[in-house]
C-alpha cells in the first residue's frame, strides 16, 4: 500500500448509479402496490365464489382463512378492534396503508355477510346474536 488516496469517482457514475437506484425502489415500490392490490382482487374474487357456490346450495368452507382469522380474533375481543389493532392481533405489519386497508375491507364484507358489526365508525365487533 502506497498510501494514497483512491481515485475520485467520476460525478457521471455516480448520477447513474443515483439515478439507478432511484428507479429500482420506484419499481418495487409499485409492484409492491401492485400486489397488495392483486391480493385484494383474489380475496373478493375468494368471496364471491363462495357466495355464489352458497346461492347454488353448493357451500364448500364458510368463508375463506383470512376471513375466519379475523372472526375469531373478534370472538376473544368483544368489545371490538379497529383494523390496526386487529392487524396486530394477526401478527400483520400495522404501519402498512395497504395491510389495515385489507383488513378493513374483509370486515366491512363481513358486516355485509352479518357476521361482524360495525357499532361505531372504524370499530368491528363479532356479530352479537340478536334473540
Amino acid at each position: 500500500m502506497t498510501g494514497r488516496p483512491p481515485p475520485p469517482v467520476p460525478d457521471q457514475l455516480l448520477r447513474r448509479l443515483a439515478d439507478d437506484r432511484d428507479a429500482a425502489r420506484a419499481r418495487v415500490e409499485r409492484l409492491t402496490t401492485e400486489l397488495a392490490d392483486a391480493r385484494q382482487q383474489l380475496e373478493r374474487l375468494e368471496v364471491t365464489h363462495q357466495m355464489l357456490l352458497e346461492l347454488a346450495g353448493a357451500a364448500g368452507p364458510p368463508l375463506p382463512p383470512a376471513y375466519r382469522d379475523i372472526l375469531d380474533v373478534l370472538t376473544r375481543h368483544p368489545d371490538g378492534l379497529r383494523p390496526k389493532d386487529l392487524a396486530l392481533a394477526l401478527g400483520q405489519p400495522a404501519t402498512s396503508k395497504n395491510t389495515v386497508e385489507g383488513i378493513r375491507a374483509k370486515l366491512k364484507r363481513l358486516v355485509g355477510r352479518d357476521l361482524a358489526e360495525e357499532p361505531e365508525s372504524g370499530l368491528f365487533t363479532i356479530k352479537r346474536d340478536n334473540t
